[in-house]
């Protein structure tokens, strides 16, 4: 891929990095993740109350998906170009917020969905940034990038368990006013972001195109897709699966409270974990993890089988989050980075959307076994990670801390 600009190229001056970086960066993920543990399973209730139908929804989410695939590349190639990532995240998060407001004047699809696509087209770059600035954090004072997103999977369980707990005396309404109070939050926390920066990458070229040529990058980026695109049958119906087999809304949400911790514990210990076995490994791992969890939720609703099921979900998302991340760290130059973080968001995105998509009609059709296609995908997954650890230079060894850029 093309060099970055010569050290005599004028890099943005950027304070040194504070102690407190990754406490303010846990915070941004928190509100992140906040607004989607109230977003993700209320916000289709919302719209309902709007008088939208599940057609009328599918579309505005679809819409939606469109516009933040279409607006995070020229997002993160400007991010990149310049060389700073806080000012466009300040930026992206007061605008989002600012625009959510509106919803409270939306009326019918037509406003609905208008405001859907400027919201999304706001918010989609906004996780392949501050993915980017953490690693380039990281690179400049270490810390552990787990310990700094788990509060992430923290936050979402607030806000998903919270929720829930409030709607059942609060009107629809409030799933609207909590999600923007949690995006606000999001925004203030982006102000105390630390303002890493590095030396803007040169001037045309196709970064894309280049991040892929690197060896074995394209492979694993398309294993991390299928393995986290294959968890959309449980996202989608796993509770209604459970239900349906007479599990109660107690076990049901304990078991989706065992999938976080699990991948919390995880993160707590992502640094250690991901130096001992390496980035592009973990992604195999959680292949391989993925493969045999929804082979066994296929098969069984037998709680002493679930319960270790659900263990896996620390290897099936957990380990292949870190992989993926932490090998696009150590490939691709800090100069490219947002540009690395946002390609794989947005292959990511379309696999679930492609597969969300199925997996209502693979439901639909043969219930559990739904789970059987998921296997399928993460054997796939398998097979891209194979690839990727064969075709991956030799010396591509466990992760090591980013090089500080020239300051």
């Amino acid at each position: 891929m093309n060099p970055p600009r010569p050290t005599n190229a004028p890099v943005p001056p950027t304070a040194p990095v504070p102690p407190t970086a990754p406490v303010r960066l846990a915070a941004f993920y928190g509100g992140v993740f906040l607004a989607l543990g109230i977003f993700g399973p209320f916000w289709p209730l919302w719209l309902k109350d709007r008088g939208l139908s599940p057609q009328d929804i599918g579309l505005v989410f679809a819409l939606g998906t469109l516009a933040k695939l279409a607006v995070t590349p020229f997002i993160a190639r400007a991010a990149d170009r310049l060389g700073r990532r806080k000012a466009l995240l300040i930026a992206l998060t007061f605008a989002g917020t600012a625009v959510f407001v509106t919803f409270r004047f939306a009326d019918g699809l037509l406003a609905i969905a208008l405001i859907t696509v400027i919201y999304f087209a706001c918010w989609g770059p906004v996780m392949p940034l501050i993915e980017s600035l953490t690693m380039m954090t990281r690179g400049r004072r270490p810390f552990d990038y787990g310990r700094v997103r788990l509060w992430g999977s923290v936050t979402f369980i607030v806000g998903a368990a919270g929720m829930g707990v409030v709607l059942t005396d609060a009107p629809i309404d409030w799933i609207h006013w909590s999600i923007l109070i949690a995006v606000g939050l999001t925004a203030l926390a982006a102000l105390t972001l630390p303002d890493t920066r590095t030396i803007p990458a040169a001037p045309g070229g196709h970064p894309f195109r280049e991040i892929v040529r690197l060896p074995g990058l394209a492979p694993a980026i398309l294993a991390a897709t299928c393995v986290q695109a294959s968890h959309t049958v449980y996202y989608n119906f796993g509770s209604l699966h459970w239900k349906t087999s007479g599990h109660g809304p107690d076990l049901i949400g304990a078991l989706w409270a065992e999938g976080v911790a699990v991948e919390i514990a995880l993160f707590s210990v992502s640094a250690a974990v991901v130096s001992r076995v390496g980035a592009l490994p973990l992604i195999m791992i959680g292949a391989l993890a993925a493969v045999l969890r929804w082979c066994g939720t296929a098969m069984t609703t037998e709680v002493a089988w679930l319960i270790p099921l659900q263990a896996l979900h620390a290897l099936s998302f957990g380990a292949t989050h870190l992989g993926i991340i932490y090998l696009l760290t150590e490939r691709v130059e800090a100069a490219r980075s947002a540009s690395a973080q946002s390609l794989y968001a947005m292959t990511l995105g379309l696999g679930m959307s492609a597969t969300s998509y199925a997996a209502g009609f693979l439901f639909a059709q043969w219930g559990g076994g739904a789970f059987l296609a998921m296997t399928g995908l993460a054997g796939l997954g398998v097979a891209f990670a194979a690839w990727a650890l064969v075709v991956s230079p030799r010396d591509a060894g466990p992760a090591t801390p980013l090089k500080p850029s020239s300051p």
